[in-house]
């Protein structure tokens, strides 16, 4: 052997005590003008910024999982793909957007039929919030005070935000630069530099709510829920890298995201930990759609068509090119009724075995520390369009929306008894149909949550708040729980302070200052009063748990108010009406089958025939 094939052989004898030398998992600063660099098992990510006045380093677009591309679409969301290229957070996009059909763009306009048609076409005109986006989207941004990294032994409490918008659109940095959302400095700043913030992109639409029996039999229902898992995972095992401490994790949402967190906590019937310890659900809202075995099979089956598979099944959708899918979600939300949804949260049997309320009927949830629950005073009227004019249309707006059985069993009538005509009644509770399906709305798909979640988890584990601040719709109460003065005056929400009077200007960032101080204090010390800001315009009130919430309407509410705050009485999630969409629940599921054997939740509302369990295993995903 020669001498040079003799060193050869030599070196790499040695090679893989090289190549084998386990990565410095962690946080380092290269010299004190970089931006530091975050080393994970996979890839190295330096920060994107550092804002020096509120000394806050933020990591942009950290993968969390690889792309949900082929044989990952409709699968369990898989390890990020090891880069060894040093990352800068400037790629990231945000997940396939879709619109929704119907949204209420007219106001009160709508209740007349020149309203209902005008808002109708306002309805279709595309907008760039609802467009773009790419599969491979699952990344994270985090917000790290720059004290957590240059001292190890700080480990802040942390919170995971998980945005709304129907489980069609949105993401974890939806319409930066323009509006804070969903920027953590804010609340950051409240808290004294005191906590960390995560945000994360999930799959939306078809892309990540697809379900039925055959996503059960062949893929995984709830795409999306599992991505969001996925995140929260990721900040169980790394978030200590940062200086967070992973047993102090509030989960944080609103509308959709707000009703993931409760399907998270309701996750395989209470059985499985949802990885955090504490939760703040403002507007948690969702359809109640749980016909695995029928209408959202008839859902997957529509799709498949659209996309150009049909009869092809989940094989021909995981080659299909994405165009072909992304024109098919958008087709499918369009053939919706105005204001509802063909996918969202859906029963599987296994990660979610039944419609949320029913768990919490039979104690099957996991036990968090505690909630804030909040809601605004208009939570339905956005999604209103007009279009419901008469109680025909009333009738065939119910018949579109719930299977056949429903109707058949009479569960239709109850729903109309309970939400009376307009017409045909002396004294009839609805001066038009706009009010009706208000109610109906309101009742279904938001406020009822809260009551429900403040019922199971009991007076003593919750805060109970409603936002009231004028206009009071839905999702208004993000400007206020998102605002940050290091937005400048180039931001739309320093254009639009600027508009008001100085006042008025002064009053929406108080009103900021009091939301995000209570926050911020329930992150930090499970206490929403401990560090609130009690100095401030409007005054920051002592927040106590509700009084009651065994009676009609749940006493010793925090009301937050154009010019204060209160305790008040809350009239938008009465206790009958809840009560009936709890029963409604139980019917419906029990009349398809799909109650877990062994446990079918009673109810009054209609006669089950058969066994109310005879589909539940049927479509059961298998890992």
């Amino acid at each position: 052997m020669t001498l040079p094939n003799t060193f050869f052989c030599f070196f790499l004898s040695f090679l893989p005590l090289v190549t084998c030398v386990p990565l410095k998992l962690g946080v380092s600063f290269q010299d004190n003008a970089s931006l530091p660099i975050l080393t994970l098992p996979y890839g190295s990510f330096r920060a994107s910024s550092y804002r020096a006045s509120s000394d806050l380093y933020v990591f942009k677009n950290v993968r969390y999982a690889a792309p949900p591309v082929g044989e990952l679409r409709w699968a369990k969301p898989a390890p990020p793909p090891r880069n060894t290229t040093l990352q800068d957070g400037s790629y990231g996009p945000k997940c396939i957007q879709s619109a929704p059909n119907g949204i209420n763009m007219v106001g009160p306009g709508n209740n007349a039929p020149a309203g209902a048609a005008i808002n109708q076409f306002l309805g279709g005109i595309p907008l760039p919030l609802f467009s773009g986006g790419s599969e491979d989207c699952l990344f994270l941004d985090i917000y790290v005070p720059g004290k957590a990294l240059r001292n190890p032994s700080i480990k802040l409490p942390v919170v995971t935000w998980i945005y709304g918008g129907g489980f069609l659109f949105g993401s974890k940095d939806t319409m930066t630069p323009d509006l804070p959302f969903y920027d953590g400095g804010g609340m950051i700043g409240q808290s004294n530099n005191g906590m960390i913030f995560v945000t994360m992109n999930y799959r939306l639409g078809a892309f990540g709510f697809l379900a039925g029996n055959s996503i059960e039999r062949d893929g995984l229902a709830n795409a999306g829920l599992h991505d969001q898992r996925a995140a929260l995972q990721w900040v169980r095992d790394y978030i200590h890298l940062v200086g967070g401490d992973p047993t102090r994790v509030t989960a944080m949402g609103e509308s959709a995201g707000a009703s993931s967190i409760f399907h998270h906590v309701v996750a395989e019937g209470g059985s499985l930990d949802p990885l955090f310890s504490r939760a703040i659900l403002q507007s948690p809202a969702f359809q109640p759609i749980w016909d695995r075995a029928g209408k959202v099979e008839d859902t997957f089956q529509d799709f498949a068509t659209l996309a150009g598979c049909q009869g092809r099944g989940l094989a021909c959708l995981r080659a299909a090119d994405s165009t072909a899918l992304i024109k098919a979600n958008n087709a499918l939300n369009l053939k919706q009724a105005p204001g509802t949804f063909a996918i969202g949260p859906t029963p599987d049997g296994k990660y979610i075995r039944q419609l949320p309320v029913l768990e919490l009927a039979l104690g099957r949830f996991w036990k968090l520390e505690s909630l804030i629950l909040s809601h605004v005073a208009d939570e339905a009227s956005s999604f209103v369009g007009g279009s419901i004019q008469t109680d025909a249309q009333f009738s065939g707006f119910l018949r579109q929306l719930f299977p056949n059985d429903t109707l058949t069993a009479g569960v239709n009538d109850k729903i109309e008894e309970v939400y009376p005509p307009v017409k045909g009644a002396k004294r009839a509770k609805y001066a038009t149909q706009t009010a009706r399906m208000t109610d109906f709305m309101r009742d279904s798909c938001f406020t009822c949550h809260i009551r429900h979640l403040t019922e199971a988890f009991g007076d003593s584990k919750v805060w109970n708040m409603q936002y009231s601040v004028f206009p009071g719709q839905h999702a208004t109460d993000l400007i206020p729980t998102f605002f940050s003065t290091a937005y400048t005056s180039d931001t739309f929400l320093d254009d639009l302070t600027m508009f008001f009077v100085p006042v008025l200007g002064a009053l929406v960032a108080g009103i900021s200052t009091a939301i995000q101080s209570y926050f911020s204090s329930y992150i930090t010390t499970g206490n929403p009063n401990t560090n609130r800001k009690v100095l401030n315009i409007p005054p920051v009130i002592r927040w106590d748990h509700p009084v009651s919430s065994r009676g009609e309407q749940i006493t010793g509410v925090l009301d937050v108010g154009g010019w204060g705050m209160s305790t008040v009485s809350d009239d938008k999630n009465q206790k009958t009406p809840c009560d009936f969409w709890k029963g409604f629940a139980a019917a419906v599921t029990a009349l398809g089958g799909y109650s877990p054997p062994g446990e079918v939740v009673p109810q009054s509302l209609v006669k089950v025939e058969g066994d109310a369990s005879r589909n539940y295993c049927g479509g059961n995903f298998r890992e």
